[in-house]
């Protein structure tokens, strides 16, 4: 019997063959289309920071934080040591001046004023009895010279007399009662003389000793004054009218001689302390203008002083407040202020990209008009400030790049974005 052999078609005639392996060419394609788009690097685009080269005048300025604090100070310190009796006042409260804030106690620096007291009326006492026995011996001294005076005058009489009767030959005195009398009103006359000497050297004594005595006297006050005004100090009371700041105390704590008892501040006379990074302070100077946020209003201001240490890395730069305060200004109150640097008339700038320096050349990512790749540039930047930084070159007005952190694909030239 004879067998038909049935003749096999040629597999490119195959329809399913065909289909089968045009199907795979395709699937092919796109797996190497897929694989050629996988060779750049792909992001998506909520996880980067993007922005648009702008073209007009650049405000070069430095930003930091800071806070509002009085520009007048007063610490008052205890002058007596006290134990704390009452507080009056609390941190936070508006006082007049001389208000009493604080009272101490202190028992013994009481009876040592009580003391003195006893000392300064004995004393006066004293005094007092000193005085009127320095008139009396004056007195004594004046009676006596007056005696003397006396004495020699009727002496002075006699003399004279007799003179007078020996010159007409009267017989009725003898030589020896006229050298007698002139014996007498020599000898006193000599006596008058060194009473008067006698009256000046007491004078002198009774006046040494009065001062002497007047000065123990004025001691014993002066030290009864500062008893009693180490007394009063016992009352604390404010200095100026202002704000009460600070009080570290505590009913029944021991105050020592020293010992800071309150801080005031005069109200509305604040100025901010701004803390710039190091890095950014070599371009403030003095007078330069300055915009103080509050958070709720802004304040204007300039510079006036700039501290010569670098703390934590950064710069302490004092304003002074030049508008009147808004209401919620107040000591220690968070700010934001800016410092004018400068400003540069039409230039190209841009969101300052993240670590870029001032006059320095960096490799950036730029977009495509349709944003779905980024192409690494180099651009070469001139000045800065806190958010924007000038671009000399590699950049046009209207380009748009990525200013966030880019570490993860920088070793990528160009980028996909999702």
């Amino acid at each position: 019997m004879d067998i038909i052999k049935q003749k096999k078609r040629p597999f490119y005639k195959s329809k399913k063959l065909l289909l089968s392996i045009s199907t795979m060419l395709f699937a092919g394609a796109i797996f190497t289309s897929t694989q050629v788009q996988l060779g750049v690097f792909s992001i998506k685009a909520n996880s980067v920071i993007t922005a648009v080269v702008e073209q007009g005048d650049f405000d070069i300025k430095v930003s930091g934080p800071g806070i509002l604090v009085p520009r007048d100070i007063r610490w008052v310190a205890s002058t007596v040591a006290g134990k704390v009796e009452r507080i009056l006042v609390k941190p936070g409260a508006e006082v007049t001046k001389n208000q009493l804030i604080v009272e101490l106690l202190n028992p013994e620096l009481d009876q040592k004023v009580q003391e003195l007291k006893w000392e300064l009326e004995a004393m006066l006492a004293q005094t007092r009895a000193l005085n009127v026995s320095q008139d009396t011996q004056m007195l004594d001294m004046r009676a006596s010279v007056l005696n003397t005076k006396m004495q020699y005058e009727k002496a002075k009489m006699r003399l004279d007399a007799e003179s007078e009767l020996i010159k007409i030959g009267n017989a009725t005195v003898s030589k020896l009662d006229y050298e007698s009398s002139k014996l007498t009103v020599l000898q006193l006359s000599k006596v008058i003389e060194i009473n008067k000497e006698r009256s000046q050297q007491l004078k002198l004594n009774l006046a040494a000793g009065f001062e002497a005595q007047t000065a123990l006297l004025n001691k014993l006050k002066k030290t009864v004054e500062r008893a009693q005004f180490q007394l009063a100090s016992l009352n604390i009371k404010a200095p100026v009218s202002g704000i009460l700041q600070a009080m570290p105390l505590e009913l029944g704590q021991q105050v020592l001689i020293g010992g800071n008892i309150a801080k005031f501040a005069k109200k509305g006379d604040l100025i901010a302390e701004l803390k710039v990074p190091e890095l950014n302070a070599s371009d403030i100077v003095i007078g330069q203008k300055v915009i103080i946020d509050t958070r709720f209003n802004q304040i204007n201001g300039k510079v006036i002083r700039i501290d010569p240490a670098v703390v934590n890395g950064t710069v302490q730069v004092d304003i002074d407040l030049e508008n009147d305060l808004p209401d919620e200004a107040r000591p220690d109150l968070s700010i934001d202020g800016e410092i004018f640097i400068a400003q540069k008339k039409d230039i190209l700038f841009v969101r300052r990209p993240a670590f870029s320096q001032a006059n320095q050349i960096m490799s950036l990512y730029l977009l495509d008009k349709a944003q779905t790749y980024a192409q690494q540039t180099q651009i070469s930047f001139g000045l800065s400030s806190s958010l924007n930084i000038e671009i000399l070159s590699g950049l046009k007005k209207g380009d748009r790049i990525i200013v966030s952190e880019q570490s993860n694909f920088e070793r990528f030239s160009k980028i996909a974005i999702n």
